[in-house]
């Protein structure tokens, strides 16, 4: 979702336009709020998910991908079905990342699935069926509090590594290793994309810019080919050690 005029943004939007164009996925932005600030997450998914739904299912998309509006895509050539759960964990509906506050759903895979749209309604209703919860992260608590209360929406959830799709900032300039932050959390060439939570609206030029500059230069270190990163290996081993929930 994207709407006002931020050129950050933009341009970072940009970045995931050149994903899918090489690619030949779609992309859906929404630019009028439905909704109320953060809760319009759910509802572009929701709506892009109920189309999708509607289809004969041999027609349809199997999964969303979400990526909020302060992610770049750093690696065009990463597909993103690398990440995806194999066949026979077909009971796997939703992939996402924590980091040190826990669950972050800046970035994450949900399966084209009734369970989502039951997922996806709760957590557009829960600031209204309860009104006395704080919600310190908004739509990110909703969901949170969802899978503590809810064994059901719970279940079918499975936590990835943060570096596979929703990796954070390496040092300020993009190059190297920022000291302050574990390393496995940290995007490293040829990774997915990077993501900027939490940055304040008057840096986000300042941080976004030089890994926007990486992008646009289309740096070949950066955009490895699939068989040239680590991810064909670390997936099938993810996956091979993940339960049927």
């Amino acid at each position: 979702m994207l709407y006002g005029n931020h050129t950050i943004y933009e341009r970072a939007l940009r970045t995931h336009e050149e994903h899918s164009r090489r690619l030949g996925y779609p992309l859906v932005v929404l630019r009028d709020p439905i909704l109320d600030g953060y809760w319009n997450k759910y509802a572009i998914l929701m709506l892009a998910m109920l189309k999708e739904l509607e289809k004969p299912a041999d027609q349809r998309l199997q999964w969303l991908f979400w990526f909020d509006a302060d992610t770049v895509l750093m690696n065009p050539n990463m597909p993103l079905e690398t990440f995806l759960p194999p066949p026979h964990l077909a009971d796997i509906h939703m992939l996402l990342t924590e980091d040190w506050n826990g669950m972050n759903n800046g970035v994450f895979l949900i399966r084209v699935h009734l369970w989502s749209i039951k997922l996806l309604s709760a957590a557009t209703a829960y600031p209204v069926l309860n009104p006395k919860v704080d919600l310190f992260w908004h739509d990110q608590s909703a969901l949170s509090n969802l899978f503590k209360d809810n064994a059901y929406l719970a279940r079918p959830v499975v936590y990835c590594p943060l570096r596979w799709f929703n990796a954070y900032m390496r040092a300020p300039n993009g190059e190297g290793l920022n000291l302050d932050s574990p390393a496995h959390l940290q995007v490293h060439p040829g990774d997915l994309l990077v993501h900027f939570p939490g940055t304040p609206r008057e840096k986000l030029e300042e941080t976004l810019n030089p890994y926007i500059a990486i992008a646009e230069e289309h740096r070949p270190e950066w955009e490895l080919p699939l068989e040239s990163t680590e991810y064909i290996e670390t997936t099938k081993l993810f996956w091979n050690h993940t339960k049927s929930p």
